[in-house]
């Protein structure tokens, strides 16, 4: 998780089509922010297929957001998978909290669920949720049993308890979410260190060149992050932020993904 500290207009953005498919999955998690439009914006199609799945879970909006927690524009494209936003905790609200709008519904829906759960505004229900009805969708309050699609990735998971959520992983499936790849941990190579720790940055930061790894724990910026997927070396490639801190307007940006990349090669972040 990371902290936010300052009003953004967005949290994680997305301007063209993002495709997530093939037993894939994209999380966001544990995230601490104040204020914003809307944390979680794709501004095209976000196509999920295949038993993927987009889970936004476990964040914290001090302030809610002033258009919706996650607003997709125009439309999410789901074929047997599964969109889940569970457990976000949104502290203050001038008006009705809305946590997920989806603008338009796509036509050819194969099998596509949304799961909403336990989303609490001052600690108690009340958010809204605008989805065309097209959609199989799903709203649990804290008080019902826990679905398997809220907390696990449900193409690598056998059982979820209904009690603590607790997921049991199929063959494929790692960590407590039993995802599709182990979330990476923070790197070391012969005893070193590759991780940049606990500093403060008041530059723009371009990363990436060259390097497999790029990571950064407990690191305060203070100026935009820019790291390029592409310029970076490996068939595998990890870009891990754990604990930091964005100031004022700061910002990630992770550019250069391929959606088609070379066999046998992959970007974990």
């Amino acid at each position: 998780g990371n902290l936010v500290l300052g009003r953004l207009e967005h949290f994680m953005l997305f301007l063209r089509t993002s495709r997530v498919e093939s037993h894939s999955a994209v999380v966001f998690q544990g995230n601490e922010m104040q204020g914003s439009l809307a944390v979680f914006l794709s501004r095209s199609s976000f196509q999920i297929y295949y038993n993927s799945w987009l889970q936004l879970s476990g964040n914290v909006c001090l302030e809610s957001p002033s258009e919706a927690f996650a607003y997709i524009s125009p439309t999410v494209d789901l074929r047997d998978s599964t969109v889940s936003v569970s457990g976000n905790q949104f502290m203050s609200s001038t008006g009705t909290l809305k946590v997920l709008q989806v603008l338009t519904f796509y036509r050819d829906i194969t099998n596509g669920t949304i799961v909403a759960a336990c989303n609490t505004v001052h600690g108690e229900k009340g958010p809204k949720y605008v989805i065309p009805p097209v959609y199989n969708v799903t709203i649990l309050s804290c008080g019902d049993p826990c679905a398997l699609e809220a907390s696990c990735f449900p193409a690598y998971t056998t059982t979820a308890s209904s009690d603590v959520c607790a997921c049991t992983c199929a063959e494929g499936g790692y960590g407590d979410a039993c995802l599709p790849v182990a979330v990476p941990e923070t790197p070391r190579t012969a005893g070193a260190d590759l991780c940049v720790r606990d500093v403060r940055v008041d530059v723009e930061v371009n990363a990436g060149f060259g390097w497999s790894v790029v990571c950064y724990v407990g690191v305060t910026f203070a100026a935009d992050v820019v790291v390029d997927v592409g310029s970076m070396s490996g068939s595998v490639r990890n870009v891990i932020l754990v604990k930091c801190r964005f100031l004022g307007t700061a910002s990630l940006y992770v550019v250069g993904w391929r959606s088609d990349p070379p066999a046998g090669q992959r970007a974990d972040v």
